[in-house]
């Protein structure tokens, strides 16, 4: 059997979660390719030795950690072209690997082209609606911008065999012709946390002493997390932690960041969650893969979506509910209080109390088992 996968790649969640999928489809062995752009083919080409395709470029458009929604959708008049050239490139593809079902991860151009060619295509999608009109409540033209995509993702996702939330029951708004369409999986984390070794064996291997107080900083693939990455390490000397590790991704030239005694800086962790269990506080963007994973292993942190990005402060607003989580914007936080933050995570005893039940709830998921069975059951070769 043959699966092709077409991760969105902007940012690095879409494609860690996909590359999940995938490892676990090849121990049953499944032959797997992939397609991508951005952050997600980076990582892919530099970390990952799968047969890989390069799709055309999309891109959003901001200023330090703000996304500017009216810039972008400017900046993408040529959007029906990368659209049509995209479906092209699909289509080459297909005709190559000649793959028996296709997954698609917010990656909308897949599904018409699934279709096309007669695959059976199954989608990964954390965001079915959109919020542009709440975040620009006096632009007309955000609103019919909103509506119109709202549209236009529940034609595209119904045209798939399911949609796939990783996510827990609950947590986005489901449109109503897609009600028959979606399944939540759960969370497509990369390590199950139950058989994860203990974090004191992990900081062990990794070099560092069982007492340290470790706050781990990851800001994925795009280039919104470098003014939170900045400002951390403005304000290392009154973070009263003894490592700060600052994880920067592909889009991110972090030249800038200086590497001391206290600051450890990565560019790419393959092993992430071991990572995010060694440390005491976690300090991230909102990305949705993040947010499921610092979730199951119940890790207080400092989560700062990027502004104006509609799901991003959803995801946000989402693990804020479950009381392990400071939820910020960027332009709220400064060398003073983004410390004060961190270090009251480090010493709160009644965020402490609820790691336990937060890890349980998110952890006890077997998403990429499901998520797999769904991929399977809907392969071509099974009708």
């Amino acid at each position: 059997m043959r699966v092709l996968i077409m991760p969105c790649g902007i940012g690095m969640g879409h494609t860690s979660r996909c590359v999940t999928i995938a490892k676990e489809l090849e121990k049953i062995g499944v032959e797997v390719a992939f397609a991508s752009y951005g952050s997600g083919y980076k990582i892919l080409s530099n970390h990952y030795n799968y047969e890989l395709y390069k799709l055309p470029e999309i891109k959003f458009y901001g200023v330090e950690c703000e996304l500017d929604i009216k810039y972008t959708a400017k900046k993408s008049i040529n959007v029906p072209f990368v659209f049509l050239k995209s479906i092209y490139k699909e289509s080459r593809m297909i005709k190559k690997f000649k793959p028996d079902i296709i997954i698609a991860d917010s990656h909308f151009s897949v599904p018409i082209t699934a279709k096309v060619h007669g695959i059976p295509c199954v989608m990964i999608q954390n965001e079915l609606t959109l919020n542009f009109a709440e975040l620009y409540p006096d632009e007309k033209t955000m609103e019919y911008l909103e509506s119109g995509l709202k549209k236009f993702v529940a034609d595209v996702c119904n045209l798939s065999k399911v949609v796939m939330i990783p996510d827990v029951p609950g947590s986005i708004e489901i449109p109503t012709k897609l009600e028959n369409k979606v399944v939540h999986t759960g969370p497509l984390l990369r390590e199950d946390p139950r058989k994860m070794k203990d974090k004191q064996q992990l900081r062990s291997e990794m070099g560092f002493n069982s007492c340290d107080r470790i706050v781990l900083v990851t800001v994925g693939g795009s280039e919104f997390g470098l003014e939170l990455l900045k400002l951390i390490c403005l304000a290392s000397s009154t973070i009263d932690a003894d490592k700060i590790v600052v994880v920067s991704g592909p889009q991110i030239n972090d030249d800038l960041i200086l590497e001391t005694e206290k600051i450890v800086k990565k560019k790419f962790l393959s092993n992430m969650m071991e990572w995010m269990k060694i440390s005491d506080v976690i300090v991230t963007l909102a990305g949705h893969t993040t947010t499921m994973e610092v979730a199951a292993l119940g890790i207080p942190n400092l989560t700062v979506p990027i502004e104006k990005h509609p799901e991003q402060l959803r995801n946000g607003s989402n693990i804020k509910k479950y009381g392990i989580s400071i939820v910020e914007e960027l332009k709220n936080l400064n060398i003073e209080n983004i410390s004060d933050n961190i270090n009251f995570l480090l010493e709160n005893t009644d965020i402490q109390s609820k790691v336990e039940s937060v890890k349980t709830k998110f952890s006890s998921y077997t998403g990429t088992k499901n998520a797999v069975k769904i991929i399977m059951d809907n392969s071509r070769l099974n009708f």
